[in-house]
């Protein structure tokens, strides 16, 4: 057995428990949680681009990266839209950025799964 499965399955795990840190946080700041999901989509991109067998079709994991990088530009866009400065904030670009991440992480490994 090899490590690279092994480093993959805990970086999933990784980004399963900063996207649980991030969802019970109570920052108002939602850039922590969008910062989070590019990482996410950067680690899936470079395993999928690692893991693939044929150039002709793309991994599970480049497909995840894609859509978690959609999912993070999408809460970008939502944090950037200007707010009435009292509260209650909205949540709605944390949740997405932390979807992301979940998505992500089981992306990486249903990758590891399939390969």
């Amino acid at each position: 057995m090899s490590l690279g499965p092994v480093v993959v399955v805990v970086l999933a795990v990784v980004l399963l428990a900063v996207a649980v840190l991030l969802v019970r946080s109570r920052q108002v700041t939602p850039w922590p949680a969008i910062v989070a999901a590019a990482v996410a989509s950067g680690v899936c991109f470079t395993v999928g681009g690692n893991s693939t067998k044929e150039a002709s079709e793309p991994s599970v994991a480049t497909v995840v990266a894609a859509v978690a990088g959609i999912l993070c530009v999408a809460a970008a866009i939502l944090a950037l839209i200007p707010r009435i400065a009292r509260p209650p904030f909205t949540r709605l670009p944390t949740m997405l950025a932390s979807g992301a991440v979940v998505i992500a992480a089981v992306g990486l490994v249903v990758n590891e799964l399939v390969s």
